[in-house]
């Protein structure tokens, strides 16, 4: 039975080739990434004299770093999770799981735009005279990538509404495969139809 989005197995080994091809995963290990330049380059090269070069705004680093952060954890745990999903057999429980990447994505996607518009509207304000090459290199690296983690949530998002309409029953949740049976019996009720494969026995009286 597939069971929104994934096939119902819980017993069967796990495949590493397969899940790194899940396009799921692949947005997931691009988010981490996208994470990781965010909240190093503003900690690493935007302070100058232990000021935040966005404007000298302190909160502008600090939310940076935060949700840099907190992305790079959400696409770790969620990770752990899309191997989790398609050994899970309870329906219920994928549904819920299902639920929370979607939610979830749709806040990344949220606190990333809204960091977006921090960063840029404070980088718009600051006097790049005062900054060596390096520094506004990653200053306007995090803002870039910023922008990729807003278009990878927001797949990801996607992603997981699609996969909650799938529903208990996948995409054909009617489909004849789930119960064993088939749906396309032979009937020979409709007047002057033959079954050729129906045998019948000759009546002694025949003659």
């Amino acid at each position: 039975m597939d069971s929104y989005g994934g096939s119902a197995s819980s017993g069967g080994p796990f495949n590493a080739l397969l899940f790194v091809q899940k396009p799921q995963v692949i947005l997931r290990l691009i988010g981490i990434l996208c994470a990781i330049v965010v909240f190093a380059c503003i900690a690493d090269k935007v302070d100058i004299n232990n000021t935040c070069y966005y404007n000298f705004n302190e909160h502008a680093c600090d939310y940076g770093i935060a949700v840099g952060v907190i992305a790079f954890v959400a696409c770790a745990a969620f990770l752990v999770v899309d191997v989790l999903f398609d050994r899970q057999s309870n329906a219920q429980v994928r549904k819920y799981m299902v639920l929370g990447d979607f939610i979830f994505s749709i806040i990344l996607s949220i606190l990333w735009f809204v960091g977006f518009c921090f960063l840029t509207n404070e980088w718009r304000r600051t006097d790049k005279d005062v900054a060596s090459t390096g520094t506004v290199n990653n200053a306007q690296a995090a803002i870039v990538f910023s922008v990729f983690s807003i278009i990878i949530w927001v797949a990801l998002a996607v992603l997981a509404y699609l996969q909650y309409r799938k529903g208990p029953g996948g995409f054909f949740p009617s489909d004849s495969r789930e119960t064993g049976t088939r749906s396309d019996h032979n009937y020979s009720s409709l007047p002057g139809q033959h079954d050729s494969s129906e045998s019948y026995q000759k009546s002694p009286f025949a003659e």
